[in-house]
């Protein structure tokens, strides 16, 4: 069990947010490809989401991954980049997912 601000919730589900945590940061690339408008409002979005769930999972605020992982979204909302440097850090978050994931044993 996960423990959150209101509640435990079960590991099955925590995991299977990380696996839509996933294709919510892959869903950047093909946007950055496209030149979307509306990427930045897509990644503020997904930030406002991580933001959440640190206040909501206590053990998220102190875990170097999840932090690394907000970093590297608000990089890429406020910083100028190519697109291999967009490709880059997606597919670091990616990884750093994975050892959530891992770490968390789920």
């Amino acid at each position: 069990m996960i423990q959150t601000k209101y509640y435990a919730i079960p590991n099955a589900y925590f995991a299977n947010y990380f696996k839509f945590l996933i294709g919510r940061v892959w869903k950047i690339l093909p946007m950055s490809e496209e030149d979307n408008i509306h990427l930045k409002d897509y990644m503020e979005s997904l930030q406002r989401e991580l933001i959440g769930n640190m206040n909501l999972v206590e053990d998220l605020k102190y875990d170097g991954y999840f932090i690394t992982l907000l970093n590297k979204i608000e990089y890429l909302i406020n910083e100028e980049y190519t697109h291999d440097i967009c490709r880059k850090e997606v597919l670091e978050s990616v990884s750093i997912i994975q050892k959530l994931q891992d770490k968390y044993k789920l």
